[in-house]
């Protein structure tokens, strides 16, 4: 595809300094309103009344900055040519929002810039509550825009301000139709990683799950290769939502890199997904495309997943969840086979289902009880040499039909030698051995070691228990979770 990237206003820079100075994304001393890093001044544009006749604000828009064609399409009507599916956009768009400033600064801070309600960047869910962007789009400078000040002093709102003052929009887009869809909002409570490592990057919690709505865009743990196709959906010019997609060109660094995926300011923070499995590889922060990309080598470029896993706490968690229940342990529930995520064919990432196996001390290896084991051995019955319990010395003989003949001479008291150590004969109750002896105290005995082996089974059964109570408390808590992530009201289906 012959394609200009709009992301480049300096043709004239040679391809290795145009590189170089955006991997940095070092801005100009007088915060010039055309860096690229930063969603374009449109009110600021020339774009005549002619420009605007017959075409889309969008259209228009490229015309004026780019004077070349871009490639990116509608969400909703995208035709499948650019090198993923329809049915993957379909499947992954809706987790990819858009990010915009609050429109009521002008009553919360005395000098409130000039940013308020602009629309500022993109981003993907990756959790019910977790938004992965790129961390410049909490800078406090760029893109000649002016922050907040902080009410009576000259200090710009720091990061973390920057973002509680934004919100966003999910169904940013048009439908099939061409009409625009009423989108819905949702706030950030808070910044919860910036810039960490020296990477371009930023995780955001949002009020009101709305990953439980829209769904949520699976983390890889592999970065892309060459030239495997990526595709970026995002937010362009702070435009309704759009897709574009290419080959990846170069993974160095701390980057992934692609030549020919169209993109503009207000695409920062995009998530950047591997066209064969749908999950993110990186996420979208630079251009630095010309007019003759990519035959010159120059790419659109962004942080490549490794780095940013790499560098933040809460997608390692995200990827590594650690719990009792789940550690080295594999339960065998109906919930846990064969599941499929209504989002995605990934399978259903679960913390009571995935590689885990139960290990309760009552089951495993069965209980060790004396009552149980090698078989069944109780003192009271087994090898004892008792009068109550051996065999009545008239009873040695055996008729020919048993194991063993009798003694011929019938003489009482004196068995026949045998090979072998056959256990003593059991009687069926202890009472009828009393009933050859009469001996009670060897009864009492054997009583004695059947209460032993009882007690010995009440401590078992106690410690079974107890730890299924604390499995029922961790069921019970995943299921709560699961319940909030809008699973059914079951037990152990979903």
């Amino acid at each position: 595809m012959d394609k200009k990237q709009p992301d480049s206003k300096d043709s004239s820079m040679s391809t290795e300094g145009n590189r170089s100075s955006r991997e940095n994304a070092v801005r100009a001393a007088d915060d010039r309103a055309d860096d690229p890093l930063f969603v374009p001044h449109i009110d600021a544009l020339e774009i005549v009344a002619e420009a605007m006749s017959g075409m889309d604000e969008y259209a228009a828009l490229l015309e004026t900055i780019c004077g070349a064609t871009d490639d990116s399409q509608p969400v909703e009507q995208y035709n499948g040519s650019l090198g993923v599916t329809v049915a993957f956009v379909a499947a992954h768009q809706a987790p990819a929002c858009q990010v915009q400033w609050n429109n009521n600064l002008a009553t919360v801070y005395s000098n409130p810039g000039n940013v308020s309600g602009v629309r500022w960047g993109s981003g993907t869910m990756i959790s019910d509550d977790l938004f992965l962007t790129c961390g410049h789009l909490f800078d406090q400078t760029g893109g000649g825009w002016q922050r907040p000040r902080q009410n009576g002093t000259s200090n710009i709102i720091t990061p973390q301000e920057i973002a509680r003052n934004m919100h966003l929009n999910f169904n940013f887009q048009v439908d099939s139709a061409g009409n625009l869809r009423p989108q819905q909002s949702f706030p950030i409570l808070e910044l919860i990683e910036y810039r960490l490592g020296g990477i371009d990057m930023a995780v955001c919690r949002i009020g009101g799950n709305p990953g439980a709505a829209f769904g949520r865009t699976f983390i890889s743990t592999t970065d892309a290769v060459r030239p495997e196709m990526i595709c970026i959906i995002g937010h362009p010019a702070g435009q309704p939502k759009r897709i574009e997609a290419g080959p990846t060109t170069e993974i160095s660094g701390n980057l992934i890199r692609y030549g020919d995926i169209d993109t503009l300011g207000g695409n920062s923070g995009s998530g950047i997904l591997r066209a064969s499995d749908g999950r993110l590889v990186g996420v979208h922060t630079n251009g630095g495309c010309t007019a003759a990309s990519p035959g010159d080598g120059g790419t659109n470029f962004g942080q490549r997943i490794a780095a940013v896993i790499a560098a933040s706490p809460t997608l390692q968690a995200l990827l590594a969840p650690k719990r009792k229940i789940v550690d080295d342990i594999r339960t065998t529930l109906k919930s846990n086979d064969d599941i499929r995520s209504p989002k995605t064919d990934d399978p259903v990432k679960l913390k009571f289902r995935d590689d885990i196996r139960t290990t309760l001390k009552f089951s495993d290896d069965v209980v060790k009880l004396k009552v149980l084991d090698d078989p069944l051995t109780l003192k009271f019955r087994d090898d004892i040499k008792s009068p109550a319990l051996d065999k009545h010395p008239a009873l040695e003989g055996k008729p020919p039909a048993f194991d063993n003949p009798f003694d011929p001479t019938g003489r009482p008291g004196q068995p026949i030698p045998r090979e072998g150590s056959n256990r003593p004969f059991i009687l069926a109750t202890p009472h009828h051995s009393t009933a050859w002896t009469g001996q009670v105290g060897q009864q009492s005995q054997g009583l004695s070691e059947i209460e032993s082996v009882l007690a010995q089974m009440e401590q078992a059964m106690a410690a079974g228990e107890a730890e299924l109570a604390q499995l029922d408390a961790e069921y019970r808590e995943l299921l709560a979770e699961y319940k909030a992530a809008g699973g059914m009201a079951g037990g152990s289906s979903t």
